[in-house]
């Protein structure tokens, strides 16, 4: 699906009936002027050739230069090491480095909710997100946001293109509601590394950097495509309400 002249889903619930089905979380494809930038990688080998297929149907590069991970949860970098052997270079927060590298493991005496389906090909990092910051990747400039609670290295991923202000926010922010300003949702709590506290301070954080945000690009689901910026107010708002 295109999105804007230069952006793309190129995986995930839109293309699976019923929910997630096989392809398990969005994965975003951004045709940058030096190449192509993926927003999270899928999980299954469905996905790998979905993506694939979707890339050749809109004539963009079958190899991506660049794979930039919202968070180390198996639906979003469950397809990260196939892509770095592809030669993609592999950029994701600096706290959920230690589960990339030990292909999801907690690391962590006390019991956890995760049962097998949440462990994926481990794999190193070439780049980590210790602040927000702002890099040239393939000819653009592209920003990243420390945005914590949902895991510890959350961030949230922020270009400008064809006109837009564009936010990926992978599921630390969900759009939902029929009119997609209804209600934010914020993210899966079963993480033993979720943070309430964390969530409300990135949330806030989050206002203040993109508070005009056109549109966001979550990691499940519904997209807002419009008025970005009150997507995020409303979602400091539940998140100030809800969980100090």
């Amino acid at each position: 699906m295109r999105v804007t002249d230069h952006v793309y889903v190129l995986n995930g619930s839109y293309y699976s009936a019923g929910g997630m089905g096989n392809y398990l979380g969005e994965v975003y494809g951004i045709a940058a002027p030096g190449g192509l930038i993926l927003v999270d990688s899928g999980f299954t080998k469905d996905a790998l050739e979905l993506i694939g297929e979707n890339l050749a149907y809109y004539g963009l590069p079958a190899q991506p230069q660049y794979l930039l991970l919202t968070h180390a949860h198996y639906d979003h970098c469950g397809n990260a090491r196939a892509f770095q052997e592809m030669g993609a270079k592999v950029i994701a927060g600096a706290e959920d480095a230690y589960q990339c590298v030990n292909g999801g493991s907690q690391g962590l005496d006390k019991p956890t909710p995760f049962d097998d389906r949440h462990i994926f090909p481990a794999f190193e990092p070439d780049a980590t997100i210790s602040s927000d910051c702002e890099m040239d990747l393939c000819g653009m400039p592209v920003r990243f946001i420390k945005i914590p609670g949902h895991t510890p290295g959350s961030i949230a991923v922020m270009v400008e293109i064809d006109g837009k202000k564009i936010v990926f926010t992978g599921d630390a922010l969900n759009p939902q509601g029929g009119s997609l300003l209804d209600s934010a949702t914020l993210g899966w709590q079963g993480d033993v590394r979720f943070s309430r506290e964390s969530v409300v301070s990135s949330m806030m954080h989050l206002l203040e950097v993109a508070p005009d945000a056109d549109m966001i690009l979550s990691g499940h689901g519904k997209v807002c495509l419009r008025n970005g910026g009150a997507m995020i107010r409303l979602a400091a708002q539940t998140a100030f309400l809800t969980m100090r």
